[in-house]
């Protein structure tokens, strides 16, 4: 019997499909996060704790350093946390005038494809990004937005 390999003839093991990891990471979504994003009115909070403050407001003398809900962070690392390929970014296209959405290529040294949707500040970008990335992370659990 011969193991399943890659393109470079590697084969393809648990180990290298970072199981450990997945199975971890998808228990703690299913355990911590997704029953508040199943909540059709707490997903609106979230998203509107999002929305107020993209990119987190800066900390003001005298003031404690603006945190997001317990829930809100854990949700933005689970966000990140996905493959590089096919990835939405955002892409300064004029300088503090213009971001636009972009999606990463599969291969490394790909070409970055800058989508159309464009918008006049980085923290509306960001927000934008956030509900494609909720919204896709949510439809592999069958939640819908």
């Amino acid at each position: 019997m011969t193991a399943e390999t890659d393109v470079h003839g590697i084969p393809i093991t648990a180990l290298r499909q970072d199981y450990a990891f997945k199975t971890v990471d998808d228990f703690n979504f299913r355990m911590y996060i997704l029953p508040h994003l199943a909540d059709p009115v707490r997903l609106a909070e979230i998203i509107a704790e999002h929305k107020a403050d993209p990119l987190y407001s800066p900390t003001q003398p005298g003031e404690p350093a603006p945190l997001y809900s317990q829930t809100l962070v854990r949700l933005i690392d689970r966000l990140r946390v996905v493959p590089t390929g096919g990835k939405q970014i955002i892409v300064e296209t004029q300088r503090n005038q213009e971001f636009a959405v972009a999606i990463l290529p599969e291969m490394r040294g790909g070409t970055v494809e800058i989508t159309g949707e464009l918008y006049p500040t980085r923290g509306e970008a960001d927000h934008a990004i956030f509900l494609k990335r909720l919204g896709a992370l949510l439809s592999e659990y069958g939640v819908e937005m």
